[in-house]
């Protein structure tokens, strides 16, 4: 199967996105001996749906942010997928996102975005609260 074929069929349906989101929890809260090949398959899963179906990963990312309240594992999602997922293709996104939804909100505080565009930054800087050094 080609490579285009397999990315178009790992997008994630809704059914499936708590499953993938407890899935996602639990592998990342394992400590680095205890991880297993479900990682790296949650990790091919991420870099499919941020090049393939970024809405799909914003998707995802709200709904592990509905089930997991650990700060470190809050952490982790946003220098991970969020941060990965923010451009100027997502942003009108991620706006709407973080004005309905106040934890969705706060979790783009930890992202790091001092290399992103001009444009980008601004945006990025008006919901946070003002430029970071990050």
């Amino acid at each position: 199967m080609p490579r285009s074929a397999r990315r178009a069929s790992r997008s994630i349906a809704p059914r499936c996105r708590l499953r993938t989101s407890r899935a996602w929890v639990v592998q990342y809260s394992k400590a680095d001996r205890d991880q297993d090949d479900n990682l790296f398959a949650l990790m091919e899963c991420e870099r499919d749906l941020r090049e393939d179906d970024p809405d799909g990963l914003i998707d995802l990312i709200l709904e592990i942010l509905k089930i997991e309240t650990n700060p470190v594992l809050l952490s982790m999602l946003a220098t991970g997928p969020l941060e990965e997922v923010i451009s100027l293709a997502t942003i009108d996104r991620i706006e709407r996102e973080a004005r309905a939804n106040r934890r969705f909100h706060e979790l783009l505080g930890d992202v790091w975005y001092y290399r992103a565009p001009k444009e980008l930054k601004l945006r990025m800087d008006a919901l946070v609260g003002g430029p970071r050094r990050r």
